[in-house]
């Protein structure tokens, strides 16, 4: 069995990891100005920030057709599986696009697989499945063992321009919002077991709505310590960032493993400029084993 893994831009991959297993990596669509681009392929982050300045940007479908092509390439090299890592299915249409391309090319099956998580934290379960891939296991191990390791992630976000939601719909639980924050308020969400974004507290400061995470992390941390791995994602230039959550985090954490990325384009576009993504749980080396 020769399986390929297949992502999307949004993952922010570095080169030498796409490389070393060859990941095919999907650039997501961008609408500016009534123009296409697409994320890590002909927009960067620098150029996004510049054609945003005048315009409203919105992420679009990739299409079945484009995936198809991809997927036909694949299969010419040599695969006759693919596994996509998507991000969570509420948040994208990758995953439900993937299922409709399988069994539509002759000796190739389509797995998607929800990570249930959104952007650079989608790269822990690229790295889990390119070594399990690496050692041989076959597609339903990987399958499962990426199972486990979902189960056992917590992944909360931290969201200011509450905005975005109202205008691309993302919220599952139905809570009202004031339709413009004056004040640096945020609202803590969490990716729930459908994959939707879902609303658990509103109108928080940012030492608030750290506390409220930090309360939540320790549950975990007691049992794992230096097992743990803590994903931070955010704007390096957002100081709740970079000046507060994130030396706090080290500093109320510190057995446990800390890693931290800028956001990407889509996932600015998705939850806004200044967003923070935490994820924790067992590091990803925990479930290559049975």
């Amino acid at each position: 069995m020769q399986i390929a893994l297949l992502v999307d831009s949004a993952t922010r991959l570095d080169l030498a990891l796409i490389k070393k297993y060859n990941i095919t990596v999907i650039p997501v669509p961008v609408e500016i100005g009534g123009v296409r681009y697409y994320e890590g392929s002909d927009l960067n982050l620098e150029q996004y920030q510049e054609l945003v300045a005048d315009n409203q940007a919105n992420i679009a479908q990739i299409r079945v057709t484009e995936l198809t092509k991809r997927l036909e390439l694949l299969g010419e090299q040599g695969y006759d599986t693919v596994l996509g890592l998507c991000p969570a299915s509420g948040l994208s249409t990758l995953f439900s696009h993937l299922q409709a391309c399988n069994h539509e090319i002759d000796n190739l099956n389509v797995y998607a697989f929800d990570t249930q998580v959104i952007g650079p934290l989608q790269g822990q379960f690229v790295q889990a499945a390119a070594e399990l891939i690496a050692s041989g296991d076959e597609i339903h191990t990987i399958l499962r063992k990426l199972g486990r390791m979902r189960q056992q992630l917590q992944t909360f976000i931290a969201l200011e321009d509450l905005t975005v939601l109202q205008n691309q719909g993302y919220v599952s639980n139905g809570k009202k919002f004031p339709g413009k924050n004056l004040l640096p308020l945020k609202t803590l969400c969490s990716i729930n077991d459908t994959s939707q974004l879902e609303v658990m507290k509103t109108r928080l400061r940012s030492k608030q709505a750290y506390t409220e995470l930090q309360s939540w992390i320790y549950t975990s941390y007691d049992r794992l310590e230096e097992r743990m791995q803590i994903t931070i994602i955010g704007a390096y230039d957002n100081d709740d960032f970079y000046d507060y959550w994130v030396p706090n985090l080290r500093q109320d954490f510190p057995k446990a493993k800390l890693v931290f990325a800028p956001l990407g384009i889509s996932t600015t576009i998705r939850l806004g400029t200044k967003s923070i993504l935490v994820s924790f749980g067992p590091s990803w080396r925990e479930f290559l084993s049975e």
